[in-house]
C-alpha cells in the first residue's frame, strides 16, 4: 500500500534516460547547421550562373556583347565537388529497439521506440547496414528477458554472472554486432552481458 509507485522514477533515472536524447539533439543540430551552410553555398554558386537564354551554344555569355569564355567553376560545383561535399557530411546515428532474436540469431523486427514487454535490445547504426547492439537495462526489458534466458538472451549474448536468479541489474560489458540482411538484423558477434 505504501510501496514505491511503479510509475515514478528517480531524478538519476530520468537523467539517464534524457542524456542520450540531448546528445542526439546536439548531433542533429550540428548536422543541420552544416547542411544549411552547404545549401547557402550552393545557392550562392547557382545565383552566379547565367540564364540559359543568355548563353550561346559554345557556353559564351552573350548578354553584354562580350565574348569572354566563362569559367566552368563560376557556374557551380562540379560533380566531383558535390561528391566530396556529400562524403564530408557525418553519418547520423540511427537507433532501433529489438525484441528477442530467433534461435538463429536474427532480429526479425525492429522499432524506432521502446515497446514495453517486447523490446530487449537497442541497436545503433550509422550506415543502416552494420550496427552495434546492447541489452536494455530497463526493468521491463529485464523482466521480458528473464521469461526465457535461453530463448531471449543466449542467441544474442554471452552471459556472465548468476542466471539462476532475477538480476537487479544487467550491464553490457561488450557491445554485440549485427548486420542487416534484407529485412532482418543478423547477429555477427554476441554481446557480453553481466547479470548482477
Amino acid at each position: 500500500m505504501f510501496g514505491k509507485n511503479k510509475n515514478t522514477i528517480t531524478q538519476e533515472e530520468l537523467n539517464e534516460l534524457i542524456s542520450p536524447l540531448f546528445d542526439r539533439i546536439n548531433k542533429l543540430e550540428t548536422v543541420a547547421k552544416k547542411q544549411a551552410r552547404q545549401i547557402a553555398m550552393l545557392e550562392q554558386k547557382l545565383s552566379n550562373k547565367p540564364n540559359a537564354d543568355q548563353v550561346d551554344a559554345h557556353g559564351v555569355d552573350s548578354s553584354d556583347g562580350s565574348f569572354e569564355h566563362s569559367d566552368s567553376n563560376a557556374i557551380g560545383p562540379t560533380q566531383d565537388n558535390l561528391a566530396t561535399d556529400v562524403q564530408n557530411i557525418p553519418p547520423t546515428l540511427n537507433t532501433f529497439y529489438l525484441p528477442a532474436p530467433n534461435s538463429n540469431g536474427q532480429f526479425l523486427e525492429c522499432s524506432n521506440s521502446i515497446q514495453v514487454g517486447k523490446s530487449i535490445y537497442q541497436l545503433s547504426t550509422k550506415d543502416g547496414i552494420n550496427g552495434q547492439f546492447i541489452m536494455l537495462t530497463t526493468p521491463d526489458a529485464i523482466a521480458t528477458a528473464m521469461i526465457s534466458i535461453s530463448q531471449f538472451v543466449k542467441p544474442a549474448c554471452r552471459i556472465e554472472g548468476n542466471t539462476h536468479q532475477q538480476p537487479r541489474q544487467i550491464e553490457t560489458l561488450e557491445e554485440g554486432t549485427a548486420q542487416r540482411d534484407g529485412d532482418v538484423w543478423r547477429v555477427i558477434s554476441k554481446a557480453k552481458v553481466l547479470f548482477q
